[in-house]
């Protein structure tokens, strides 16, 4: 395990994206989205990535030069089409109309398309809500990416399809409310970050033919099973149900293709971005004490050292959706981001192949 500051991080990520072909002000965007999300602890978003980015512009599944173009628009809605840009700048284009339109309106739907990889959903659901407004995004991969069988199979028919929400707090807490997951039992990326580690799945994410979990990070990489619905063998018919409406919101939205309408292997993001005004309904003083009063009636339940809070906690007590997140950025903030010594190696040799051997952070150094 290394440890980096967090703008030396930036920096490097920074130099990567724009030797890959990115204009400087695309470059600091994408490198800033990665590290923020690395800064969360959700490190199979960050740096981790850019390797994979790299792979993308090289199969020309992703235009490093591309901006995102704004079509179909009126004073509630947009469709935006991502041009194979980089999805770090796709999603703060549909964030901010979204956030716009509904504080104009009180309501607004943002369609998305052809956004490569639009990154952490949880990022675009903090901006909104710090922004002011209620957020909801349905994600699919408009076919690719095929990872996750339906219940009662281990056939590879849809992608993770994420959704998120962000919830406002307007000071009631240090942070917005944000939800961000899967509709698999864990984001890809999550099994990429394992097989970088080089350590084994846990048995209840997978499944394979024969019914049995595929625990090994490498083979599953290489096609070997398929990750289970949100709910797993006993109520994964929820994470599916959620999956299926995720697929058919963003193919909808985004005028995009849905899982049956192609195949590729490479992620490309459509999306249904909502955002509402909460004060067309209520007060911020009326926010505030609802979310105070929530959070105050969740934190006075009796936490028992013998009940797991499992990710949902720290310690013996459960956390609110994005206060994990938030306690890890302002540590790592100070300490700096630890990434996994795999990690390091690669991008220590993706920089090193594009004669960027001299950006290499120092802690990168073996």
């Amino acid at each position: 395990m290394v440890r980096v500051k967090h703008r030396v991080l930036e920096r490097f990520a920074r130099d990567i994206v724009a030797e890959l072909g990115a204009p400087e002000p695309t470059a600091e965007r994408v490198a800033e989205s990665l590290v923020a999300a690395d800064l969360r602890g959700h490190t199979s978003h960050g740096v981790l990535r850019l390797p994979l980015y790299a792979e993308m512009v090289e199969a020309d599944r992703l235009d490093p030069t591309a901006a995102p173009a704004v079509e179909r628009e009126d004073e509630t809605t947009a469709t935006v089409d991502g041009r194979d840009a980089f999805g770090q700048v796709v999603g703060p284009e549909a964030t901010a109309l979204a956030t716009a339109k509904s504080l104009d309106s009180g309501v607004a739907a943002v369609g998305v398309r052809d956004a490569t990889h639009l990154g952490r959903i949880g990022e675009w659901a903090e901006r909104a809500a710090e922004a002011g407004t209620a957020f909801a995004a349905f994600v699919n991969v408009q076919g690719g990416s095929q990872t996750v069988a339906p219940p009662g199979s281990a056939d590879r028919k849809l992608a993770t399809n994420p959704v998120a929400f962000g919830v406002p707090t307007f000071g009631a807490l240090d942070f917005p409310l944000v939800l961000d997951i899967a509709t698999s039992q864990v984001a890809h990326g999550k099994i990429r970050e394992l097989a970088h580690a080089d350590e084994p799945l846990p048995d209840d994410w997978t499944v394979t033919a024969s019914g049995a979990p595929e625990t090994d990070a490498r083979a599953f990489e290489d096609g070997e099973g398929a990750l289970l619905p949100l709910g797993g063998r006993s109520a994964g018919y929820k994470g599916f149900g959620l999956a299926v409406v995720a697929e058919l919101f963003a193919g909808i939205a985004g005028d995009a293709a849905v899982a049956g309408q192609r195949s590729h292997e490479w992620a490309d993001n459509a999306a249904l971005f909502v955002a509402f005004d909460p004060t067309r309904f209520t007060s911020e003083a009326g926010v505030r004490d609802r979310v105070t009063a929530l959070a105050d009636h969740l934190r006075s339940a009796d936490y028992s050292p013998s009940v797991p809070t499992g990710a949902a906690g720290e310690g013996d007590d459960a956390l609110l959706p994005g206060e994990a997140e938030y306690r890890t950025a302002v540590e790592r903030r100070e300490a700096g981001i630890p990434l996994p010594d795999r990690v390091a190696d690669s991008l220590r040799e993706l920089a090193v192949s594009r004669g960027l051997g001299d950006r290499v952070p120092d802690a990168f150094a073996k």
